[in-house]
């Protein structure tokens, strides 16, 4: 989500070939080239000493921002966790954006990719998902070198049960779904099987005479009962702790000014500043927009950006 060669946390995109991968974000990954040379900082990067709540706890809070209440799953490979939602539209089901950190030092060692993001839409009555281009980065937290890891899928398919792309799609879908970190042990997901390419799904029958023929039973069963195509529940805003958008993390405040700078005409007037952080050892500073209403005006806000171009993502403003 973000793009450019601006900062590390922003892209320098490079490309390639490889092959086909499994990985815990619940998609089957095509590395696009070979692994990048990895920093000194990504081959000392920690992992967490088990897959288990505690213990995931205090490494997502150390080694990355994504919060607890962001997780959707989490497999032997990765911590899958949403970053953005778009609302359903008309004619269409809701969006989403999910983020992931590798939790296996295999997978890094395969891909090149600490961690990496996706869009993933959401087909809510049907059960079935559409992912777009999917992009890593060689340190977590989306910083590094960026390079495209799998193209953009043209077809919808079903996510496997009790994959880690299903429970994004029920993040997306279903009212009554709860993160791992909500109970009081983290049961895993499952590892997504490599999507198989499937014909898009066909249109009504015609009009006829006679009757229309019963669906094939291989489609029922893999039709889940229709879910009412709602948008996940967006958190309130406050004047603390509300909707802000992130447009790039810096070395250096001065280079995350001149960030704002450049991109000031595309503000539309809202308030911009620069925000400190210390992860994984390292200090960032984060270039930031606010003063949104709720957080569905910071991702419609987010949403035209990228359209042009402009890699961001929605995160929750820290207090203080």
């Amino acid at each position: 989500m973000l793009a450019s060669r601006r900062h590390r946390e922003q892209f320098a995109p490079v490309k390639g070939t490889g092959t086909k991968i499994r990985v815990g974000v619940g998609i089957a990954l095509v590395a696009t080239m070979a692994p990048l040379c990895a920093p000194v900082w990504a081959q000392t990067s920690t992992f967490p000493p088990a897959l288990e709540r505690e213990a995931l706890l205090v490494w997502l809070q150390r080694e990355t921002d994504i919060l607890p209440s962001q997780v959707v799953a989490v497999t032997p490979q990765a911590v899958t966790s949403i970053v953005s939602t778009f609302p359903a539209g008309v004619g269409q089901g809701p969006r989403i954006v999910i983020r992931a950190e590798a939790l296996s030092r295999e997978i890094f060692a395969r891909t090149g990719a600490m961690s990496w993001h996706v869009s993933l839409n959401a087909d809510c009555q049907n059960r079935r998902i559409r992912l777009g281009e999917t992009t890593g980065y060689s340190e977590r937290n989306l910083l590094g070198v960026r390079k495209v890891l799998r193209e953009a899928e043209t077809v919808w398919r079903a996510p496997e049960p009790g994959t880690a792309l299903e429970h994004a799609w029920r993040a997306a879908c279903d009212p009554e779904f709860t993160g791992p970190f909500r109970s009081s042990s983290v049961k895993l997901a499952q590892i997504d099987a490599p999507p198989t390419e499937s014909a898009p799904a066909p249109p009504p029958p015609a009009e006829s005479p006679k009757p229309a023929e019963s669906p094939t039973p291989a489609v029922v069963a893999r039709v889940a009962p229709p879910v009412k195509a709602l948008p996940r529940e967006l958190p309130a805003s406050s004047s603390a702790g509300g909707a802000s958008v992130q447009l790039g993390a810096m070395t250096t405040d001065q280079a995350a000014r001149n960030l704002l700078n450049s991109l000031s005409s595309r503000m539309q007037g809202r308030r911009t500043w620069v925000e400190k952080a210390d992860v994984g050892g390292r200090t960032w500073h984060r270039a930031l927009a606010g003063g949104f209403a709720d957080f569905a005006e910071a991702a419609r806000f987010c949403g035209n950006l990228n359209a042009a171009g402009v890699p961001c993502f929605v995160r929750r403003t820290r207090n203080g």
